[in-house]
């Protein structure tokens, strides 16, 4: 008789469950039917987290194919905590080849061997130069009579997927997974403004990037207008193209663009930091990448010196994850790779990633993942794959983690300006997802009854205005919020 009463309490609290989740999905259908919405693909999917197999999960469309944007990441950081674990750390060498006489002279180069760390020299930047010069001093070198190389082997010389849009590669926010990442891969690039509708003077560039080539073509828009300046550019590249429009207001006015070779910036760098502080160095900076290009083989057999660890990836993904910043994203995917296949190349990374999740019985058919961060419009994901890869990270023993790096709706990161005010305040964590004429989330609810479910919710090619996205979006969450079970 117990066990007869705790069936059907299980049963009767399922059905619950699947009846409250009716109310959201007539909610997706309705949305579906609403102004802005006539070309727009619609995908949603909800899991109860003690659901007693994905079989569980209901939903609208939710095998529609769609492109997911930046809840990609939540993909990229909920495979890491799993394949890499919350304490792994990307780790940083500083070696040298040759000999080092009586004297403190290297014959030889020092190298800088790069392990994927997106956080490396991200902020002072002479800090962690002086931390490697006295690594060198300690080595008992005093003296350089050879070269600083960069070494970005561990990804591949392909920074970038083929896939990102020619108007997002130049930008920081289109810095690509260099196996040397250094200062985010990023560079300033400061303007005069004058009168609206006149050319946006080129100050320079924070830090100097010699044997680049600028072509100005940026206006100065109307004040308050923001930043709408874009930097055109490919990784190695020697020419960049300035474009767009900076606001009128102010005397000057700074934006953001991605390193062409940061390997060979961080070489070049640290040659300067150490000339300029009486550690001669004798040869010019160079990279793995341009010594094999031009025939020279560099020796893989060297010394380690120093070995330089970044925060715990469980640090790392807070950011990731809350900003969605998007190098942080493709060194952790790309990272995936190395652990997963042996190697840190983009289609390495993508099916490290699909075989984790389809060994715990999703069906991927139909996954595309072109990148790690999704800024790609390749990728293709179903809420269903979502959902359900949600679903079973939250099975993994490393789940708090992850669960923790994600935004709380109406309260921090990328979801502070949604939900304020509404039932779903403070219920749901989430990943949010945004390009032109795409908004996406994908997470957890926290049910007013105690219960917790997974869920994505996918709008692609939407007409109407982000608000207004935005706000049928948070009647669906309330939906959720309210179940009753």
């Amino acid at each position: 008789m117990i066990r007869f009463v705790a069936c059907l309490f299980f049963t009767t609290a399922f059905s619950q469950a699947q009846s409250s989740f009716e109310t959201a999905i007539r909610e997706v259908r309705q949305i579906q039917t609403e102004a802005g919405m006539k070309t727009a693909s619609i995908g949603f999917c909800v899991i109860p987290l003690n659901a007693a197999s994905e079989n569980d999960a209901r939903g609208f469309q939710a095998d529609t194919g769609l492109i997911p944007a930046s809840t990609m990441k939540a993909v990229t950081t909920a495979t890491a905590i799993d394949i890499l674990g919350p304490e792994f750390r990307f780790k940083t060498m500083l070696q040298y080849i040759g000999t080092i006489d009586a004297d403190g002279v290297l014959k030889g180069d020092v190298i800088v061997k790069g392990g994927g760390d997106p956080t490396l020299g991200s902020s002072q930047i002479v800090n962690t130069f002086a931390k490697w010069q006295a690594a060198l001093a300690e080595a008992g070198i005093r003296k350089i009579d050879g070269r600083v190389i960069g070494d970005a082997s561990i990804f591949g010389t392909k920074l970038l997927p083929d896939t990102w849009q020619w108007n997002d590669m130049g930008n920081y926010y289109g810095a690509g997974a260099s196996g040397l990442t250094f200062h985010q891969n990023q560079f300033f690039c400061t303007f005069r403004t004058s009168s609206v509708g006149s050319e946006a003077t080129l100050i320079g560039t924070d830090p100097r990037l010699p044997g680049i080539e600028f072509f100005n073509e940026m206006r100065v828009g109307s004040a308050g207008s923001g930043d709408n300046g874009y930097i055109y550019g490919v990784p190695y590249g020697k020419v960049f193209y300035l474009r767009g429009t900076v606001p009128a207001g102010n005397s000057s006015f700074t934006i953001k663009g991605s390193l062409p070779d940061p390997a060979f910036f961080c070489a070049r760098a640290f040659t300067k930091h150490l000339n300029q502080r009486e550690f001669e160095v004798t040869g010019e900076p160079s990279t793995i990448r341009l010594l094999e290009a031009a025939g020279t083989q560099v020796s893989q057999t060297r010394e380690t010196i120093l070995v330089q660890q970044s925060d715990s990836l469980a640090s790392i993904m807070v950011l990731t994850n809350h900003k969605s910043v998007n190098l942080r994203a493709e060194c952790i995917h790309r990272m995936n790779g190395v652990e997963g296949r042996g190697n840190g190349t983009l289609d390495d990374a993508a099916k490290a990633t699909e075989q984790h999740w389809a060994g715990k019985g999703i069906d991927m058919d139909g996954f595309f993942m072109a990148d790690g961060c999704g800024l790609s419009r390749s990728n293709t994901v179903t809420a269903r794959q979502m959902a359900l890869i949600l679903y079973h990270a939250a099975k993994s023993e490393n789940f708090q983690p992850f669960y923790d790096s994600l935004p709380v709706a109406g309260r921090s990161g990328t979801l502070r300006s949604i939900g304020q005010g509404s039932l779903a305040e403070g219920r749901i964590q989430a990943k949010s997802g945004t390009l032109d004429r795409i908004k996406n989330y994908a997470g957890y609810v926290n049910a007013q009854s105690g219960q917790r479910y997974a869920f994505a919710l996918y709008i692609n090619n939407y007409t109407c205005e982000l608000w207004d996205v935005k706000a049928k979006i948070v009647r669906v969450w309330n939906k959720l919020v309210a179940t009753s079970n």
